[in-house]
């Protein structure tokens, strides 16, 4: 008898749900928005090429910029809880951050010797290409929660972004080549420039990232969460350059060694926050 509800006293524990300590093992995956930290404007004077007529002055303006928009973030993690507070954590995060070449109006004014009239005229530079790959960040983190249905959650470490593969193409002008008054028309240069990230540049690779999570149990095993996370790291110096391999006139060559000298690098920040939500499985 007694041999009876021993076994039956051992078959109800196996029955039972597992204690929340033994469920040190939590995989985790999520999706949601990013929230990218990056806005650049870059200026630079074109120069101007204009016919040599007496009286005649152009004055040309031009502004790009660079803008990112947040996309799709999505990942997973995978935590090892050493008790009911303090765990390690290590997570893959991926983000699609969009960013666009915002085009430029230049404003030629033309003052022409009389009796011809004087004139001003918009030239406008569309808005240009970029193109980047989708930023896949790898962390290692200390964890620390809170116990029981409601958990309060935060973490924190180092992060890695293995590559960043960016290329922006942008048309801008050389300088004025041709006024026509009578039509009131001018005749401008155009260039395509390129600023490209290499891949397997080091720099900014290592940064860091810090959350907090709001985790509300379904079950013994299974819960659900939302999470805001930012991620920090170094700047990308990305360098411009000709995007065009069309065969340029010796005017454009001179304009174009002028142009390389004077334009900055920009400075792309891959920075971002996201705020994403999903489904959490204790084990």
């Amino acid at each position: 008898m007694k041999r009876t509800r021993l076994w039956l006293a051992l078959a109800g524990l196996a029955a039972a749900p597992a204690p929340a300590q033994a469920e040190r093992v939590e995989l985790a995956i999520h999706a949601g928005a990013t929230i990218p930290f990056y806005e650049q404007s870059f200026r630079y004077d074109p120069g101007t090429l204009v016919p040599r007529i007496p009286g005649l002055t152009i004055e040309q303006q031009g502004s790009f910029g660079l803008d990112a928009r947040g996309a799709l973030a999505a990942g997973a993690s995978l935590a090892w809880h050493l008790n009911r507070v303090l765990g390690l954590e290590a997570r893959i995060d991926t983000a699609d951050v969009d960013v666009r070449a915002l085009g430029a109006r230049y404003e030629v004014r033309v003052d022409l010797p009389p009796p011809l009239p004087g004139f001003s005229t918009d030239v406008e530079l569309g808005s240009g290409t970029v193109e980047l790959e989708r930023l896949r960040v790898l962390s290692l983190n200390l964890k620390l929660r809170t116990p029981g249905p409601l958990v309060l959650a935060v973490s924190g470490g180092a992060s890695y972004l293995p590559n960043l593969s960016l290329e922006a193409r942008q048309t801008v002008g050389l300088g004025v080549t041709g006024v026509n008054g009578g039509r009131s028309t001018v005749d401008v240069a155009t260039l395509v420039l390129r600023a490209r990230a290499a891949p397997s540049s080091d720099e900014g690779r290592l940064g860091a990232n810090a959350g907090l999570r709001i985790q509300l149990a379904l079950s013994s095993r299974a819960s659900l969460f939302a999470e805001g996370r930012g991620f920090v790291f170094a700047r990308h110096t990305i360098a411009w350059e000709r995007g065009e391999d069309r065969l340029l006139s010796p005017v454009e060559e001179a304009l174009v060694r002028e142009l390389e000298a004077r334009l900055e690098p920009v400075d792309f920040n891959p920075t971002f926050f996201q705020m994403v939500a999903g489904l959490a499985l204790r084990f």
